[in-house]
């Protein structure tokens, strides 16, 4: 009578679980048995209507030296195929017995969804708490806007770790919204995260989806075949009308616009160099020397009240200037900034990483701004000096060929 208690509390407590992978699919309990002997075995754990194996299955054991035995029996085989045994969790039990054995769950990745739009990654790492979040593990999918879609990934340090992460916090709130936990892959997270930076980088580019990939109805592809089709016999009535026009005009035509289009191309090149398609704020030509930097990485959202905030009361900036996206009419997470002393840009340069919301910003320090008198000045300055530097070349020259 004792040891059946014994038996039933061990089975309740699930502290000596072992987990089989790769069992025959005719394998019985029998044979499980037969492969863990001399183990002492509690309960097997199979779920399939005539009682056979779905390829893995979990086994309660009675004792810590039990566990060890059977861990050593890792890799051997049974029948035709090998055999893996793992230490398993009490959470991993509980994932097993809901999904019947059917789920085979091997990578710590959980797929999240429900997530609020103004979801952010403080709000999930606060939503799993006491739960080891692998480093740079979580993605929210997200809108150009900045805000989450409602979907997005998490990875863990451990299987262990997302087991319980899925078993405590499925269809808890975050926010005034509950969230689904579903097992994923590391595959299906990279997949989503490369889909989500494609289709944002068209979007922010101004280019459209793809008639096939919004529409793929029978309707669609006619629509477009159509177009190609017309737009196909416009260019060849164009062909025929400037094969009809004089030789002359022909040769004007074509090398009248060359200068232009040389010019389209150098604009293309530096907008396309340039970190985003932008306009920047008009900058004023500077009499004062007032010393520049540069702001990257704030948030879209940013005015200048965030920026004065942003920086302390010992250096505020006297002039703020923040960088346009004209595509999407909203700031590009550029800015820049004037003081008027060399020291308060040292002190300003202090709060180089520091975070504006939930995004750090880099700072870059420029030289002061000169104005354009200075600058021809200086020019001029050089000028002479070079002119001057000549005359004396050519002196000296003179000199020794008289000499000689």
């Amino acid at each position: 009578m004792s040891r059946d208690r014994s038996h039933s509390r061990l089975s309740h407590d699930h502290d000596y679980l072992i987990k089989l992978r790769g069992i025959p699919y005719s394998s019985t309990k029998d044979d499980i048995k037969d492969f863990l002997s001399p183990c002492r075995i509690i309960t097997i754990h199979l779920f399939n209507e005539n009682d056979n194996s779905s390829g893995e299955c979990l086994v309660d054991l009675e004792s810590e030296n039990d566990v060890k035995d059977a861990l050593k029996k890792s890799n051997e085989y049974m029948g035709s195929r090998y055999i893996e045994v793992f230490r398993a969790s009490y959470y991993e039990y509980k994932f097993y017995i809901k999904h019947k054995g059917v789920i085979s769950w091997r990578e710590p990745v959980i797929h999240m969804n429900g997530l609020p739009y103004t979801c952010t990654m403080g709000d999930v790492q606060t939503f799993f708490k006491d739960i080891v979040i692998a480093r740079n593990g979580i993605y929210i999918t997200r809108d150009m806007s900045d805000n989450a879609l409602g979907g997005g990934y998490v990875a863990f340090v451990s299987m262990d770790n997302a087991y319980k992460a899925i078993d405590m916090y499925n269809q808890k709130h975050i926010q005034h919204r509950y969230i689904e936990l579903k097992p994923s892959t590391y595959d299906e997270a990279k997949k989503t995260i490369m889909n989500d930076a494609y289709s944002n980088g068209k979007q922010f580019a101004g280019e459209k989806e793809d008639e096939t990939t919004t529409n793929n109805n029978h309707n669609g592809t006619k629509k477009r075949s159509r177009s190609n089709r017309q737009s196909r016999s416009n260019s060849r009535e164009k062909d025929k009308d400037y094969r009809r026009q004089p030789i002359k005009r022909r040769r004007s035509r074509s090398r009248s616009p060359r200068p232009q289009l040389r010019r389209s191309r150098d604009n293309f090149r530096r907008r396309s160099r340039s970190r985003s398609p932008v306009r920047r704020s008009s900058v004023r030509s500077n009499q004062n020397g007032e010393y520049l930097i540069k702001m990257r990485g704030m948030p879209y959202t940013v005015v200048e009240n965030d920026i004065r905030e942003f920086f302390p009361s010992t250096c505020q900036p006297v002039r703020i200037e923040i960088m346009q996206d004209r595509r999407l009419n909203r700031p590009n997470g550029d800015g820049h900034v004037y003081f008027n002393t060399k020291d308060e840009v040292n002190e300003a340069i202090k709060c180089d990483r520091k975070f504006m919301g939930n995004r750090y910003v880099e700072l870059y320090s420029d030289s002061p701004r000169h104005s354009s008198s200075d600058r021809r000045r200086n020019s001029s300055a050089h000028n002479s000096q070079h002119v001057s530097r000549s005359r004396s070349k050519t002196k000296t020259n003179d000199r020794s060929e008289s000499e000689d």
